[in-house]
């Protein structure tokens, strides 16, 4: 039986949230991933694990599991939605679904948790991300947008209230589409198409485009 994706992560965000430090909720670390899936650039899991669990300690030290059970638990969790995304861009546009909290007091679409985690993703190659200056218009216009609501989110916008009042209530439904277009941008580099996780053309015994280091039947090709 397939596994429910929003089961998972409600899993997933229990186990985080029992750890010391900060740790991302699901809707940052859907963002992060996501972010990571669009990068000009790819990043190992080895180097961005840790940001999941703990920026604060991610350069520094080692998270503090409580045993090694939970550390596995937690990262296969981890990889278990990064795969799920990667799928999902690949397969088909539009299969993408942003994960966002909800406020409950008044249904409110929270996307700003959303767009904290892309932010973290963007931070860990500030500079990768100039290469989009030269791709097309709409996908210059993708990088904008997230740009801006990322302003937004951290009050450093320059944008009048009307307008941020505009891409406030339309962000839901403009990250899953900036996100395809991103994605689409990315996987049509000659570079990049080999190595995006979840290539079919990479081979059941070759190591990972991920990064994990293992063979990709089972790693990406496991799931």
């Amino acid at each position: 039986m397939p596994v429910d994706p929003v089961a998972r992560l409600e899993e997933l965000e229990e186990l985080l949230l029992a750890l010391p430090g900060e740790p991302m909720l699901a809707s940052t670390l859907d963002g992060f991933v996501a972010g990571l899936l669009v990068c000009p650039t790819l990043i190992p899991p080895g180097e961005w694990l840790p940001e999941v669990w703990d920026a604060d300690t991610a350069i520094d030290s080692a998270p503090v599991f409580e045993t090694e059970q939970q550390a596995k638990d937690i990262t296969r969790l981890i990889m278990a939605h990064y795969h799920a995304v990667a799928r999902a861009l690949l397969a088909k546009r539009g299969r993408y679904e942003a994960v966002y909290d909800v406020d409950t007091r008044n249904d409110d679409t929270m996307w700003e948790t959303w767009i904290e985690g892309f932010a973290r993703a963007m931070a860990l190659r500030p500079s990768s991300w100039d290469s989009i200056a030269a791709a097309d218009g709409g996908t210059r216009a993708a990088l904008a947008g997230l740009e801006a609501l990322i302003e937004i989110a951290d009050g450093t916008t320059s944008l009048a209230k009307p307008e941020i009042d505009e891409l406030t209530r339309m962000a839901p439904d403009l990250i899953p589409t900036w996100i395809d277009d991103l994605y689409a941008w990315r996987v049509a580099k000659p570079s990049a198409r080999s190595i995006m996780p979840g290539s079919s053309k990479v081979g059941r015994n070759e190591r990972c485009p991920c990064g994990s280091g293992r063979k990709y039947k089972k790693c990406c090709g496991a799931n």
